[in-house]
């Protein structure tokens, strides 16, 4: 009996093709471990990407959390999954005992490796050095979006009191507990906080009146640029497929974190 985790990456390595044992899952461990002799298939769940997993339902959480680490990055001391809201935290619980059934989707939270060394070297643009891109769009060869006339309007009602504090120069991953960004701006000039959800995959962006759901799956792209003068903070555009959706004052070390739990992880991949 061995594993099997058709997760987090392509799969296309010829031995994991004909079926053979994967290196370090060799039957005999797998005994070892105490799996079970029946499979069941789940669902993980990571920013955007789906992915369908099958293991012995006597496999533990943590075997789980090893196996996602290896195609990850996260550590599996670091990796928070939730199965309807609720943290799986028994590591050696069995998969069967954690709940875990056919059909089950599990929410995986956590930062990748690359992402963390990066932070701690303190490099400037940390992200782009991971991803071989970059973060922030390069501004227009006209002006950037700060000397822009709609954004100098709303940028000239200055940063709500309440805004989180924001570093220039880095990229910190955010904690995974935190799942609200206070204190920004949208495109009417009207505070807002964007609030993460991602047991349902998406952002809530509220206002004292209304409210703004945002899929996950409807925004293509993520565009920043950093304001001049005030480089801590940044302007945000989330680019969906009806149009743009802005944000003013969002902490720019947390562009890279932004990108990761809405587009997923997959470009740091690469």
């Amino acid at each position: 009996i061995y594993v099997k985790l058709d997760c987090f990456d392509c799969m296309t390595d010829e031995s994991m093709q004909q079926g053979e044992v994967p290196s370090g899952l060799a039957p005999e461990t797998a005994h070892q471990d105490g799996v079970g002799t029946n499979d069941i298939s789940f669902t993980v769940i990571f920013g955007r990407a789906k992915e369908e997993v099958t293991m012995p339902e006597g496999m533990t959480v943590g075997r789980l959390k090893q196996e996602i680490e290896q195609r990850t990055k996260i550590a599996a001391d670091t990796q928070k999954l939730l199965i309807k809201g609720i943290p799986l935290k028994d590591d050696s619980a069995t998969l069967s005992k954690a709940g875990i059934k056919n059909g089950a989707k599990l929410m995986l939270i956590g930062t990748p490796a690359p992402l963390v060394e990066a932070t701690r070297s303190s490099v400037p643009a940390a992200a782009a050095d991971v991803t071989g891109g970059e973060w922030d769009a390069k501004p227009e060869p006209s002006e950037p979006w700060c000397k822009q006339q709609p954004h100098m309007k709303i940028l000239g009602k200055g940063k709500p009191e309440d805004a989180v504090p924001g570093i220039a120069g880095k990229q910190v991953p955010l904690p995974e507990e935190v799942r609200e960004i206070r204190g920004l701006l949208n495109s009417q000039g009207t505070k807002v906080r964007a609030v993460f959800k991602p047991e349902i995959e998406e952002l809530t962006i509220s206002s004292a009146s209304a409210q703004q759901r945002v899929p996950y799956g409807s925004v293509k792209k993520i565009e920043t640029q950093p304001i001049e003068g005030q480089e801590e903070y940044s302007i945000v555009s989330l680019v969906l497929g009806s149009g743009r959706y802005w944000l003013y004052f969002f902490p720019s070390q947390h562009v890279a974190s932004l990108k990761i739990r809405i587009l997923g992880v997959e470009s740091l991949l690469m």
